[in-house]
């Protein structure tokens, strides 16, 4: 089902998505029952930036940086359109050495339509972004640098329809196809396919619920072997009395990857859902190749406890998975703790349809993924908390990942980001962020190495009328541990202003 085509360069796979995105509109538009409330901003932004090290070499290059950002902000707000399109041109001129001046397009477009009420609906999304291509050649947070970056086009297109069959069933049908181009080296250009499809009991049922479900995905890679992932799952529940359920779930699995990481075929298991009170839910399952228990706790309308443990032989992930997320939310207080497992590539990580974040940013743990075209499981687990008064929000965050790498080697990552927003003038906002990173890796040789990175910002920001706003921004950050044993230093210092109508 994949359709492959001609490797693109960046540039035009850029003008392709503009065009697709452009010509999807226009058709929204066209159609009256899209009416919807539009805003169109342009914007302008300046920045001067003073560098002591450019090149991220050592010993360092001072350079002056000037920046003019011109943008657009579009968004679409209707009973059956929603649309939010930002675009910035990034240009960079370079006071010492005007080789390196560059530009960079800065996408992100999100439509979401019904076309057929009820039935039929449409996302488009988009994105063009920078990244970085090996993090042991030093972790750039940004394009200033102009070293060890690519771009990152993607364009995903996903219709789907939704059907009631009364009320003895409810019925859906997705497809979704994804082209994701790198122009710097590192992983290889996908085409990813995916189709779904379900269908589920209805409110007629009372006492028993059932449902059926599909799914095929399959990654197309330029230069690299593709793989493809199918899913078929039956599962039906009976509701003895308001404490305990009889519950059965079915299905196959089949893949074509060529590691140990995937194994085909069926399962089934049959089991009890155990629910002692409103607030909580147990279920457990055991059966030929399965075994599975949750927990699903709410103690609160504000707190939630959400817990699986899965034994399977086969499809992804085989053996003993966990995955779970845990939240409290007060006044001032929001604290979240999740988990998550699973067999996936850069390709998969960065995909829009998998929930891949695009765009450039400044957080050290979006550089520290080499792009290659190896597969790898994924075991990650993050917590967050924020605790806000009338006039600051303090924020933490902490995350561990490991990625065991279907060729060999792993890579373990454990880091964090501390902040304190201040708004201690009415028009005047300062923020303060650490940021810290260790990621340790096998090399080419099979020794095993580790990369610590530092970050510190310090950003005054301040609202000076009417869509004009301001900020002083410093910044330093340290990288250790880099190949051949490098250590290198970057410390800014930038003056912005962006002017908004």
């Amino acid at each position: 089902m994949i359709f492959l085509a001609s490797p693109r360069t960046n540039d035009g796979y850029m003008r392709l998505c503009i065009q697709l995105l452009a010509a999807a509109l226009l058709v929204l538009l066209s159609a009256p029952v899209f009416a919807a409330e539009w805003s169109v901003k342009p914007s302008l932004e300046l920045r001067e930036t003073y560098t002591d090290n450019v090149t991220l070499s050592n010993p360092g290059e001072e350079d002056y940086i000037t920046e003019v950002n011109p943008g657009l902000a579009i968004r679409a707000e209707g009973p059956r359109l929603n649309a939010n399109l930002g675009y910035t041109l990034q240009n960079i001129f370079y006071a010492k050495n005007s080789n390196r001046n560059a530009k960079y397009h800065q996408l992100g477009a999100n439509t979401s339509a019904e076309l057929v009420k009820d039935f039929a609906f449409l996302n488009l999304r988009a994105s063009d972004s920078q990244r970085v291509i090996s993090p042991s050649r030093g972790g750039v947070v940004d394009n200033l640098n102009a070293v060890n970056r690519t771009k990152i086009s993607a364009l995903a297109i996903n219709p789907y329809v939704k059907k009631r069959f009364g009320r003895k069933a409810e019925g859906s049908a997705s497809y979704s196809y994804e082209t994701l181009a790198y122009s710097g080296g590192g992983a290889s250009d996908a085409k990813i396919e995916s189709v779904a499809a379900g269908l589920r009991s209805g409110p007629s049922f009372q006492r028993m619920f059932w449902s059926l479900d599909y799914s095929q995905k399959i990654t197309a890679r330029a230069g690299a072997s593709d793989y493809s992932k199918k899913s078929a799952t039956g599962q039906a529940s009976y509701l003895v009395n308001r404490s305990l359920g009889m519950l059965f779930r079915a299905g196959d699995e089949r893949n074509d990857l060529a590691s140990s990481q995937g194994r085909n075929g069926s399962y089934y298991a049959v089991g009890a859902r155990i629910m002692p009170s409103p607030i909580l839910q147990i279920d457990l399952l055991t059966g030929n190749r399965l075994s599975t228990a949750s927990l699903s706790w709410s103690p609160t309308p504000r707190s939630a406890l959400n817990l699986v443990w899965r034994d399977q032989k086969v499809g992804l992930n085989t053996g003993r998975v966990w995955k779970g997320t845990m939240s409290l939310v007060n006044r001032r207080m929001a604290w979240n703790a999740s988990y998550l497992e699973d067999t996936t590539s850069v390709q998969g990580v960065q995909s829009l349809g998998g929930g891949g974040q695009q765009g450039q940013s400044n957080n050290l743990a979006s550089s520290a993924l080499p792009l290659s075209n190896a597969l790898f499981v994924r075991k990650r687990g993050q917590t967050t908390l924020g605790y806000k008064t009338a006039k600051s929000l303090i924020s933490v965050s902490a995350y561990e990942e490991r990625r065991l790498f279907d060729t060999s080697g792993n890579q373990t990552l454990r880091g964090g980001t501390a902040s304190w927003r201040w708004h201690f003038a009415s028009r005047t906002t300062m923020l303060l962020r650490f940021q810290g990173l260790n990621s340790g890796y096998s090399d080419d040789s099979g020794d095993r190495r580790s990369i610590r990175l530092r970050s510190a910002d310090l950003n005054f920001s301040r609202k000076m009328g009417r869509g004009m706003d301001g900020s002083i921004i410093a910044s330093s950050r340290t990288w250790e541990g880099l190949l051949g044993g490098l250590s290198l230093s970057e410390n800014r210092l930038s003056v912005r202003m962006k002017w908004s109508l």
